[in-house]
């Protein structure tokens, strides 16, 4: 009797040539330009195939990948055909990558600012294989120049998540190719936020979303200024808000019933009331200390230095403000055109 015929595949993980079989990279981006030299660079050989999805770039970006990385399959959108977003990126970026590697079983996707660790890829498809009832996995995403600006520190901080079973990832994740199919991949109309969206989905399909401790890849956020760091915040709102309508469910409400509360209700009750009270009631602006001291506790109990923590807590009650105007400007756009991108 001959034993290896009853003897189970080789594991994933167990040898580059089993890895590289089932596992497809996806690097969506626009403008990234020489970014994406270190985000195909870092993919090395554990991963099959390669796809780049171009947002409409007007800089090399597109030459750049073509000229370095030969194998790698571009696929050009353009804003013309239909909105650009990161759901769309990676929706036709799968499409390539299935045609590319009929035995993909797990793909990788990642944005064009990111290198991946070089044991991630192979940490990431053999924990999916391990654990067949979860569908996302995702590891510790660090921020390259951490210490470039306060809006580095933020991100960095924003990206440090504890590990275990959670909610959502964020963009850069691996994906088991059965819950994309499952949840029907994600939705092309959310302009961002999509990642939690499509998480809830994965979920509700009947698997689990997990956040390994292992370090997953390093980000560049590359952001200098107090307006591009506001402008984030208003899309994070206008992401809440819509999630919320594609959903109607309580994680969502909870943010728009912040956001309504600090960016919305508490200034207006506060300095309207002003006349009408005397001024007492501006004695309300002291919610906004307290969730300050709230967060910073909550910060500082996950290990952050008090600096940082202090840094944290006055960047969320400021994006209360910003995230606030995000969930106005989408049900305003919601009104006017009768459609918010709801799906099912």
């Amino acid at each position: 009797m001959n034993d290896s015929a009853d003897a189970s595949p080789p594991p994933i993980g167990s040898t580059p040539e089993v890895l590289a079989a089932h596992v497809g990279v996806v690097v969506i981006g626009r403008n990234e330009g020489e970014h994406l030299l270190r985000a195909f660079g870092s993919v090395g050989a554990q991963a099959g195939a390669g796809v780049y999805a171009d947002s409409d770039s007007t800089d090399r970006s597109v030459a750049l990948v073509r000229e370095h990385f030969p194998a790698v399959e571009v696929v050009q959108m353009r804003a013309a055909v239909r909105p650009l977003s990161p759901s769309r990126g990676r929706n036709e970026g799968y499409a390539a990558l299935l045609e590319r590697l009929p035995a993909l079983r797990y793909v990788q996707f990642v944005d064009g600012d990111c290198e991946l660790h070089p044991d991630w890829l192979s940490t990431a498809a053999r924990y999916l294989h391990e654990h067949p009832d979860v569908g996302v996995v995702a590891g510790r995403l660090r921020e390259r120049e951490r210490e470039r600006n306060a809006f580095h520190r933020l991100a960095d901080m924003e990206w440090d998540q504890p590990p275990g079973e959670v909610e959502d990832t964020g963009g850069i994740m691996m994906v088991r190719a059965e819950a994309w199919e499952g949840a029907g991949g994600q939705n092309a109309d959310i302009p961002a936020g999509e990642e939690r969206e499509f998480c809830l989905r994965v979920r509700d399909a009947g698997y689990k979303v997990v956040r390994l401790p292992d370090d997953m890849a390093l980000h560049d956020i590359d952001m200098a200024s107090f307006r591009e760091w506001w402008t984030r915040s208003v899309r994070a709102g206008h992401a809440y808000a819509q999630g919320y309508w594609v959903h109607r469910d309580a994680w969502h409400m909870r943010h728009l019933v912040s956001y309504a509360a600090y960016g919305v209700a508490v200034p207006t009750a506060a300095l309207g009331g002003a006349p009408l009270t005397l001024g007492m009631s501006l004695g309300l602006l002291a919610a906004y200390p307290r969730l300050w001291k709230k967060v910073e506790r909550d910060r500082l109990r996950r290990g952050d230095t008090r600096d940082d923590a202090r840094l944290y807590a006055l960047a969320s009650v400021i994006a209360k403000v910003a995230g606030a105007i995000g969930v106005a400007q989408f049900f305003t756009r919601t009104l006017r055109q009768g459609r918010g991108g709801r799906r099912g």
